[in-house]
């Protein structure tokens, strides 16, 4: 029987390593679908699969994120925490699928959806400040 060279032992120790955490971070129902694969990586893959879904429809899920992001809009019988809890959680979304809306577009976002009611305060804002430099908190807070 050979050897292992110090690189496959290394190997050997992150793979093991990866596994165990992998397994200590899972539900019972995700250790079954992975219980069987001796390569960190691929364990890996197939959670990622059922989790996101393949490619095509993590994309096609992007897609529908991004047109939710463009269309919303507040309502009168909205109150503005509704809307930027929605807002929030179309953004939030699709960074879990790795998109990244920065925080001038969603600022922009916000200042733009609001009702007629929020037309001086959005004004207000825009002259005295840098839209492209307000922290989301602080438009936020101040809405």
């Amino acid at each position: 029987m050979r050897e292992w060279s110090t690189s496959q032992k290394e190997a050997a120790t992150f793979n093991s390593k990866e596994m165990n955490a992998t397994f200590n971070a899972v539900s019972m129902k995700e250790l079954k679908r992975t219980s069987n694969v001796k390569v960190a990586h691929t364990a890996w893959n197939i959670l990622q699969t059922v989790h996101e879904g393949p490619n095509a429809v993590k994309i096609n899920k992007l897609q529908l994120l991004a047109t939710k992001f463009e269309s919303i809009r507040m309502f009168e019988d909205d109150c503005f925490d509704e809307f930027y809890a929605k807002l929030n959680d179309i953004v939030n979304s699709a960074y879990n699928f790795g998109e990244i809306y920065d925080q001038p577009k969603i600022v922009r976002k916000i200042l733009r959806s609001l009702i007629g009611d929020f037309r001086p305060k959005v004004t207000a804002i825009i002259e005295s400040k840098d839209v492209d430099s307000i922290p989301i908190d602080e438009l936020v807070g101040s809405l």
